[in-house]
């Protein structure tokens, strides 16, 4: 494969600025969801703070680099969307391919060891940063084409109107009125564990929260959700095998037959609470034990799971996840 390399700085490519400072307090943005995306300094989900009802200011493609918080761990944007302060945001001078702007922010992570808490980047020091600039024939979208699930063509679903809120949990004595069983135990810290095949299930909100795998035993069957009361609060997810997690996360499953569809539907439900919680105001077993969430009936007593099985089947990418239930 030939390739062409030219080693230049990030200065003569890139305007250099810090993101909008309208956006460095961001209480205001609660409850005002929407469809366009504001950037933070995150070092995950591409720095994704989430999808408010706000005008979008930069247009794709460029980079944003965090210079507080995960410093340094550059993403390359390819939606239009907005910029919190705490973000460089690299605009491109000239016309740069893709392939090559990935080059670009896998390089500023390889320096990012240089920065810290008491030494931050600054527009300055990172126009500064020599680049190698490699134009080779990798192709974006045949890449992009090639790993991502394809669209299908979506179902016509009949709306269902019975809709009723229904307890997450099982009450006590009332146990007809619940959806789930509710399960929490204590593990061992993953740095006393050896490495091994058994997954463990912490609060992070990425790889399905699973931060390693270790030879233990499992402490839950897999088959369920788990949901963080610490951390990332409220993210869940469903657990396809079994799993070790310690008393950072509730369990939820079901006391008789199982069916992954309705799993599926009640994690995404309580996914939609994660707004309500935060570090400081966390999701609890008694919060948990509260929650009420939305479910389609058929009748006055019967949930509707056909309706629900054909809403889950005709979510993006479930094609590649009905192999594992």
């Amino acid at each position: 494969m030939k390739t062409k390399e030219k080693i230049t700085t990030i200065g003569k490519l890139f305007d250099v600025e810090y993101g909008q400072k309208e956006y460095h307090n961001k209480e205001w943005l609660e409850g005002n969801e929407g469809d366009n995306i504001l950037i933070s300094s995150k070092g995950d989900d591409n720095g994704i703070y989430g999808f408010f009802n706000i005008k979008n200011k930069y247009v794709a493609n460029f980079i944003t680099v965090p210079s507080t918080g995960t410093i340094g761990h550059a993403f390359l944007q390819i939606e239009n969307c907005s910029v919190d302060d705490n973000c460089l945001v690299l605009i491109p001078k000239i016309k740069i391919k893709i392939e090559q702007l990935y080059q670009v922010a896998y390089q500023i992570r390889l320096n990012k060891w240089k920065y810290r808490y008491g030494r931050q980047i600054t527009p300055k020091r990172i126009k500064l940063q020599e680049i190698k600039i490699i134009d080779g024939e990798i192709n974006y979208s045949d890449f992009v084409n090639k790993i991502t699930p394809k669209k299908k063509n979506k179902l016509k679903i009949k709306e269902n109107k019975n809709i009723k809120l229904v307890p997450v949990v099982y009450e006590k004595n009332k146990q007809e009125n619940g959806l789930c069983i509710i399960g929490k135990k204590t593990a061992l810290p993953q740095n006393q564990l050896e490495d091994g095949k058994t997954p463990y299930v912490t609060t992070s909100s990425k790889n399905n929260g699973v931060s390693g795998y270790y030879d233990e035993e499992p402490n839950f069957n897999g088959k369920c959700l788990t949901v963080a009361l610490n951390g990332s609060v409220g993210e869940t997810f469903f657990q396809f095998d079994d799993f070790i997690t310690s008393g950072d996360n509730a369990v939820l499953f079901f006391k008789n037959s199982y069916n992954p569809y309705l799993l599926f539907y009640i994690g995404t439900m309580i996914r939609n609470h994660r707004w309500r919680y935060n570090y400081y105001r966390k999701l609890s077993l008694t919060k948990l034990n509260k929650m009420q969430i939305p479910m389609p009936f058929k009748n006055v007593k019967d949930i509707d799971l056909d309706y629900i099985k054909k809403i889950v089947e005709n979510s993006y990418g479930f094609d590649e996840l009905k192999k594992y239930l």
